[in-house]
């Protein structure tokens, strides 16, 4: 690329069809093109990379974020990435939909039948492959019933472990600790969900009035912030709700890299202070926005999102490879489990996550073959 070309993309972003210039998230969505897709699954890895250390016994490297000072380490971050990306999409979901039941439908197929599988896979397969009890004594544990029917109600109580299952893994023996981040998201789909049924995410100034509000709610009374019942799900909450606010105000969110350096530095100059957290939050913020419309569209993962199921599969393998090689090194743990959840999750998408979504178009077909059958009973009548 000319010097010219490349400084042009640095102060905006690429152009995409018919030459269209994208300056702001509105831009980026009326072009259709973006690397979100690469992005989550870029952030998925990053997940990997983060536990590595602790499932191998702590032992490695430092975990590079935390090492260049940046106050968290990279599974924090990527949960983070997840958060701003799901907060733009899912308020961008609500008000094309503009329907409750039609909203929900779409949010229950996108979460539950890659959880279903992942929750029946590990007890069912991986558990009685790794546990050190005898089958029958496996299968007949309560335990087992218990780990998927537990978590599967995406409670604030989720169940870690399976009877006899990695107990002699190096550090820990949770089956999956990824999942805890999914309560936290069901309970951000219901805020967007009442949020749009009470008409605030149509209007700009409401929705503004409202993440105030509970923004506000969350510095002062962090404990009695409704639907997040658990500290660990305030910083998640807080991330969504900044991908909402650049949703409804898509026209006004700049998405060129200055707009990243600017903020980075802001971030930079308060990191000894109380308002390192907000500037490095809005540093991030602007950071998925230049990643996903301010780069070249890369189109790599056309064939399908991986991103989900190897999010959910990752600490799964990680604790399989650690039961296998328990001696092995951060570094080695990750070269061997990436590549299984990866498997793992291009079936689950082939195989369960895209099936299901086609079912998508479901209630409203439902509804327009009633509609249909009152109006032949009518006329007939």
């Amino acid at each position: 690329m000319r010097a010219r070309e490349w400084l042009s993309d640095l102060r905006g972003g690429w152009r995409g069809p018919a030459m269209r210039r994208i300056t702001t998230a509105a831009d980026g969505l009326a072009v259709g093109r973006d690397n979100f897709l690469l992005l989550r699954l870029l952030a998925a890895s990053l997940v990997i990379y983060g536990h590595a250390p602790a499932i191998t016994g702590g032992r490695g490297w430092p975990d590079i974020f935390v090492w260049l000072g940046w106050g968290s380490y990279s599974g924090d971050l990527a949960v983070n990435v997840f958060f701003v990306v799901s907060g733009f999409m899912i308020a961008g979901s609500y008000l094309r939909r503009r329907h409750l039941g039609d909203f929900l439908w779409a949010r229950l197929l996108r979460i539950y039948p890659a959880y279903l599988l992942c929750l029946l896979g590990t007890a069912v397969v991986l558990g009685a492959v790794c546990t050190g009890l005898p089958l029958h004594y496996y299968y007949g544990s309560h335990e087992v019933m218990r780990y998927v029917s537990k978590n599967v109600q995406l409670g604030k109580g989720l169940v870690w472990e399976l009877p006899g299952v990695f107990t002699g893994n190096p550090k820990l023996a949770y089956v999956n600790g990824s999942i805890w981040t999914l309560p936290a998201e069901v309970r951000m789909y219901l805020w967007v969900a009442l949020a749009g049924v009470l008409g605030i995410l149509s209007r700009r100034w409401c929705c503004h009035l409202l993440l105030a509000a509970l923004f506000v709610c969350g510095l002062l009374a962090p404990a009695h912030v409704p639907l997040v019942p658990l500290a660990s799900f305030l910083r998640l909450a807080g991330y969504f709700a900044l991908g909402v606010f650049c949703c409804v105000n898509r026209e006004r969110i700049p998405t060129g890299w200055w707009c990243v350096a600017v903020l980075a530095a802001l971030a930079w100059l308060l990191h000894a202070t109380p308002l390192y957290p907000f500037a490095f939050a809005l540093a991030l913020t602007a950071f998925v926005f230049a990643f996903a419309y301010a780069s070249p569209w890369l189109g790599c993962l056309r064939f399908g999102d991986y991103s989900y199921g190897l999010y959910l599969w990752g600490y799964p393998m990680q604790q399989l490879v650690a039961h296998l090689a328990p001696r092995l090194t951060p570094a080695g743990n990750i070269l061997l489990a990436w590549p299984l959840a990866m498997l793992l999750a291009v079936l689950s998408w082939h195989l369960v996550e895209q099936p299901a979504l086609r079912l998508k178009s479901l209630p409203g077909a439902m509804q327009a073959k009633a509609r249909g059958m009152f109006a032949r009973i009518r006329a007939g009548g």
